[in-house]
């Protein structure tokens, strides 16, 4: 059972980057903040990964709860002296980041669209008068993580401080086109090598060939001469963006990555995470690709999944919907946390936590 958290958390919302509809969400503050103090907060924004996610990290079909429990450890377990604020909200199309008359909202969404919103999420909080605009970190997971550097760029731009730090969350390093590659080879091989009366029923309805062919007519419906926003999928029942797989296709993330970010970081990507690669967060890698950054610290827990949580037995990607389910109602991985704990007090609050320790 998850013990209660101490936590002061307030409904927010803030325009939309094109100024149609108001995007909601949550703001965490530790329960005993003093709001008469003068000592203003570092804040921490969550930019959630791909697919109709909530300011809890939440889909419809999927409940991982990740932002939700990110946000209430931060804001419960530090002392006051370290504290940290956090935001997160419903992506467009998304809880009650809704635009009126626009059912198909978070489908005609973009990449662009989604930054452009996280930019905006910077500006709320960096207007707050609690908050010390120029320790403000961005936490991306997933998608999230991919975006990041135009995030970073789009601060600047906006004419705000600088983004004071950036905690990649199985995304450093990678793109979405490379992501759903990967993902796909790896249907194709657990599916090859899957034995008994199951594998011979998926190798019969699943061959490698129709799955190729399948994924060549995604792709030609999402580039079609219209370039459609949305395309409608199995009779009309499924529906994908195609406006945010073309920009993201286009989009070079590493490129991105070594122009624009310049601030201190922390990458955790997890070895049973099968979504992402987990080689770009190798020290050697890592540097190659952050050239400009003040600092960058990263981690490949052995056990960790996509879903912020560790698996002590085989992480398939045929299982994914059972596994996440399960994982959604465990608390976030503890080697995680203790990272980033450790990583923000090193950088926010330059305490070194685990020297003190030894």
């Amino acid at each position: 059972t998850l013990s209660q958290p101490i936590t002061m958390k307030t409904e927010i919302s803030f325009q939309s980057a094109d100024h149609t509809f108001r995007i909601f969400g949550d703001l965490y503050f530790p329960d005993d903040f003093n709001e008469n103090a003068s000592t203003l907060l570092p804040g921490i924004l969550i930019v959630s990964g791909s697919g109709p996610l909530d300011r809890n990290g939440n889909a419809p079909t999927m409940k991982l709860n990740t932002s939700n429990r990110f946000a209430e450890h931060i804001v419960s377990s530090r002392s006051a002296e370290r504290a940290i604020a956090v935001i997160s909200y419903d992506k467009r199309g998304t809880g009650k980041s809704m635009k009126k008359d626009d059912k198909n909202l978070y489908y005609r969404a973009g990449m662009m669209d989604l930054v452009a919103d996280a930019i905006e999420a910077v500006k709320y909080l960096a207007s707050d008068p609690r908050i010390d605009r120029k320790k403000i970190i961005v936490l991306g997971h997933s998608e999230g993580a991919i975006i990041m550097p135009l995030i970073c760029k789009g601060v600047i731009e906006s004419g705000l401080e600088p983004v004071f730090g950036c905690i990649f969350y199985c995304g450093f390093g990678e793109n979405v086109k490379d992501a759903m590659d990967l993902q796909a080879d790896a249907v194709k091989k657990e599916i090859r090598e899957l034995t008994g009366p199951k594998g011979w029923i998926l190798r019969t309805v699943a061959s490698e060939e129709k799955i190729d062919r399948q994924r060549k007519d995604f792709f030609d419906k999402v580039n079609g001469p219209d370039e459609p926003d949305f395309i409608s999928m199995q009779c009309g029942l499924v529906k994908q963006s195609a406006k945010w797989i073309r920009e993201h296709c286009e989009f070079n993330a590493q490129e991105c990555l070594a122009q624009n970010i310049s601030c201190h970081c922390l990458a955790i990507t997890g070895c049973k995470d099968f979504q992402v690669r987990d080689e770009f967060c190798k020290p050697e890698v890592a540097h190659g690709l952050v050239p400009k950054a003040l600092s960058i610290e990263v981690h490949r827990p052995t056990n960790l999944t996509h879903a912020l949580r560790s698996s002590e037995g085989p992480s398939k990607i045929l299982d994914i919907n059972k596994d996440y389910t399960k994982m959604g109602k465990l608390p976030l991985d503890g080697e995680v946390l203790s990272i980033t704990d450790a990583w923000l007090d090193k950088i926010v609050f330059e305490v070194d936590t685990v020297a003190s320790a030894r």
